[in-house]
């Protein structure tokens, strides 16, 4: 509870600064999904470990249930990135093109309460439940904003947000790992981070997180 407490808190301070950001300039994201090919190979054993190891960072300890795309998404990793320093040394080291990704079929495997959502399906819910949709009727309609208002908004575009696993990229020994999420829940809302993961022993621990990010 504290957790999601804590994470409604830090959306609805960012939604406050979108609200002052979008009064100022009237600009609104816009994100553009590439076409994927998706692998006919199911995730193995290591990646099921890994994306478990991911998720339970990600919700810390918490319960509440979570949409998961059921296919992961590319890791990016452009040349001009900040977090080349942090994953130094991590590289592909397969064959596969990077844009090939895999489908998520067996979410009980990953973690608890994860609903398996279509992220192209789910997006017309995050759409017509975005809070920028209450910030633009603030802003267009003069229409006051009520702190329950906000707090009702915030909640629902949480419910309906998706989050997604990108593909993995290990060393050459299959000793470190590096993966990357996100979860979207509007055009200003939302959050992101690239880890990277270490194995000691049979299991995968987090040992750095680099380039997160909120919108």
């Amino acid at each position: 509870m504290l957790a999601a407490a804590g994470r409604e808190l830090r959306m609805r301070n960012v939604f406050l600064i979108a609200l002052a950001w979008l009064a100022l300039t009237g600009v609104s994201k816009v994100q553009v999904e590439p076409k994927l090919a998706v692998s006919n190979e199911p995730l193995s054993a290591e990646q099921i470990a890994i994306y478990r190891v991911v998720l339970a960072d990600y919700r810390k300890g918490t319960h509440e249930a979570l949409n998961l795309a059921d296919r992961t998404e590319p890791l990016q990793r452009s040349e001009g990135s900040s977090d080349l320093g942090c994953i130094s040394g991590i590289t592909r080291t397969d064959p596969r093109p990077p844009s090939l990704v895999h489908r998520i079929t067996a979410p009980s495997e990953l973690g608890p309460k994860l609903v398996l959502v279509d992220p192209d399906r789910q997006q017309g819910e995050i759409n017509k439940n975005d809070p920028q949709n209450l910030v633009k009727r603030a802003i267009d309609d003069h229409e006051r904003v009520t702190d329950k208002q906000l707090g009702d908004s915030i909640k629902k575009a949480f419910e309906v947000g998706v989050f997604t696993l990108s593909e993995i990229a290990f060393d050459k020994g299959h000793q470190h790992a590096i993966v990357a999420y996100s979860f979207v829940c509007g055009g200003l809302c939302g959050n992101g981070n690239t880890l990277l993961l270490k194995k000691v022993g049979r299991k995968w621990k987090v040992t750095k997180r680099c380039g997160g990010w909120v919108s």
